[in-house]
Order: structure tokens, then sequence, then C-alpha cells
């Protein structure tokens, strides 16, 4: 119904300034009315290390979601963005996927998740527990080979280190092509080493040095074809100073898996790629002791355990649904 100051004399209760006064309320508060469901966090309260943390975030005409985890002093030692999943039947939530760290000290720590919803913003907090687990330690020998490619100090390898970071800062939040079970990049692969791997490396002149493994390897004869784990795009097909010839396959908004040390690539940049597709043949090129292949996960550039994913989805959809309902 319009209604006009003529149509007045038919409504004895509305008056001129009780209209404008309505008007603008809606100006001044239309957000708060359209904004029916105010966000939440809604998420497991326990995590491992290397963990993955689904979390799904109710609330209307949401934008600019960010995620933390942070610590007792406010320091943030995991990051994601938040994105937009729609269901076969039209209706959509926003969701986000945060990789826990697995050298994170267990205890408590604050999810912090920060949001825009019109002109309102959000800052909601939840307690998430972190758990214990036990890495298990591994002794590399290095010859001077291996010892040459760990101290090198040169250009390339600093300016290929800035590309694969930006590569997995990157977050489009269009990206969603993989949502279900990985595939094994190997039909048949042996384990030789395990991710969260504490590695002490013994060097050429009887110093050591120390890092994490950050994925799996998997052995296998040299030539094997390597396997796209998951429906996605190729965001770098390269032959590197480390790793030699790499993939890196783009799954979700700030989700990739890479494969290393590969003997040749069959794909390149920007080509999509579905789940079971040659992208390339096992070897031993880079920073690799034998021929082998390297498989990784980053969630939001955070390396997280690839094995639980070949059993569970990467993004759970129906759990998302039920705890909807």
């Amino acid at each position: 119904m319009r209604l006009t100051i003529r149509d007045r004399l038919a409504f004895p209760g509305i008056t001129v300034s009780s209209v404008v006064f309505f008007i603008a309320f809606l100006f001044l508060h239309g957000s708060e009315i359209l904004y029916a469901i105010d966000p939440q966090i809604i998420a497991d309260d326990f995590c491992n290390p290397g963990g993955v943390l689904q979390i799904i975030i109710p609330g209307d005409n949401l934008s600019g979601i960010s995620l933390s985890l942070d610590n007792s002093r406010k320091e943030s030692l995991s990051r994601t963005e938040g994105f937009r999943w729609t269901d076969s039947s039209g209706n959509s939530v926003s969701v986000a996927l945060l990789g826990i760290p697995s050298t994170i000290t267990p205890g408590r720590y604050t999810l912090v998740l920060n949001a825009d919803q019109g002109r309102a913003d959000w800052h909601l907090e939840k307690t998430v527990t972190i758990s214990e687990i036990v890495f298990r330690e591994q002794i590399i020998n290095l010859d001077d080979r291996m010892n040459n490619l760990y101290v090198d100090d040169s250009e390339r390898k600093k300016s290929e280190a800035r590309r694969l970071w930006a590569i997995l800062t990157d977050f489009d939040k269009t990206a969603v092509f993989q949502t279900g079970i990985f595939q094994p990049p190997l039909e048949k692969g042996v384990h030789t080493a395990e991710f969260g791997d504490r590695r002490r490396y013994h060097r050429p002149d009887g110093s050591e040095s120390a890092s994490v493994h950050f994925g799996l390897d998997l052995w296998s004869e040299p030539g094997t074809p390597v396997k796209a784990s998951g429906r996605g795009r190729i965001v770098l097909a390269a032959e590197r100073l480390l790793t030699g010839n790499t993939v890196i396959i783009e799954h979700l908004p700030g989700v990739y898996t890479l494969y290393y040390h590969m003997d040749s690539l069959e794909v390149g940049e920007g080509q999509m790629v579905k789940q079971g597709d040659t992208i390339g043949t096992l070897g031993s090129t880079g920073f690799a002791t034998g021929a082998h292949l390297h498989w990784e996960l980053r969630v939001g550039a955070t390396p997280v355990d690839p094995s639980p994913f070949l059993s569970r989805p990467l993004l759970d959809t129906n759990r998302i649904m039920g705890r909807m309902e």
C-alpha cells in the first residue's frame, strides 16, 4: 500500500510526522531489521596440532570474514578467511577452514572472528583446546650436494620462496572446486616419512640442523605417474631449486596440495584438472635423497596433515547442514 498525505484521513492514527519518523527509523536501523540472524562461531572445541578446524558462520549478508587462532598474548598463530558454500538446493552459509600448526604448544587458545554485516562490525571469540601429539624424530645424513642446496643463499632461492608464499596466501573466494575425499597421489606409494616428523640433518662438517617435515613422503618406482588428489586449478607448475619439479593445485579458497621432486611435469599453470588426472611422474629432483614424492596440504598457508582427508571430506558438507539444523 502506498500512503499519501491525503490518505491520513482514512488512518487517523497516522500523521505526517509519524511517517517521517518511521522512514528515518528504517534508514538508520534497516540493516538490523534485515539481518535477523546474528553471526556466531560453530566449531569443535578440540583440535590436534596439524589438524584442520572446520568453522561454520551462520548470519545474513556477511562480508570481510576473517578468523585467527590467538594465544594468550593475542598473537595470531594461524589465519584464514571465510567463504560462501551453497548446497544443491541453493541454501548457503559462510564457512572457513583453519589450519593448526604442527609446532603449536598444547593448551587453550582463542578463535577470533571478525566480520562486517552492513554497517555492523562483529568481533566474536571462542575457546579452542589444542591436544598433544608426539611426533617422531628422523635423522637425515646430508651429502655435499644436499648440503649445498640446504645452505644456498642465492637470489633464485629467495625469489622462489617469495613466489611460493604469495601463492599460498592468496584467497580466491570463488575457488570452490573440491569438497570431497582426496585420492592418494600414487596408486601404490610406500610411506618413508610422515607429516610433522622432527628432522635432524647431519651435515658433512659434523654440525646438525633441525627442521619440521610439512608433508608425507611416498616412495615408488621412478617414472610412476603422479595423480591429482582432487579437482582444482594448477597455480604453479615449475622447476624449483629445493623442491625440484613442482605442482601446486588450488582446491578451495586458501586450500592447496603440493607435489615435489617429480621427474617431469605434465600440466601447465592455469589448467583445470580432475581428481586422478596425471600431473607428472615421480623422480628425485631438488633437495631429495632419492626417488620419492613429497605430498603436502596447506590450509591458509599453514601445513597440515593430509592423511585424514583420504577418508573424510575436505569440506564436511553433511556435517555443516547437520549443525545448521
